[in-house]
């Protein structure tokens, strides 16, 4: 058996810092192409509200009010029912 192998301490733990840093190393470069961050999302969601017709966004925004005032309710009424 070669001598490298009979002493693992030797080279395991190098072996895995060799292996973090080249991944480290491609992770890096992956994000720096591809950003995962929520600006690209965001962006890209203000582009499709913009191209939507005012008509639409109008509709849009008032369902979120309405959904939101709705949401206020639900809580308030469950908060008067458990408020001691």
């Amino acid at each position: 058996m070669p001598e490298i192998v009979s002493e693992p301490q030797r080279w395991v733990i190098p072996a895995i810092l060799l292996v973090s840093v080249v991944g480290t190393a491609l992770e890096v470069r992956r994000e720096k192409r591809r950003p995962t961050s929520y600006k690209r999302r965001w962006e890209a969601a203000m582009a499709e509200w913009r191209a939507m017709p005012t008509e639409a966004q109008a509709a849009h925004d008032n369902a979120a009010l309405a959904a939101a005032e709705a949401a206020e309710t639900a809580a308030a009424r469950t908060h008067a029912l458990y408020r001691p």
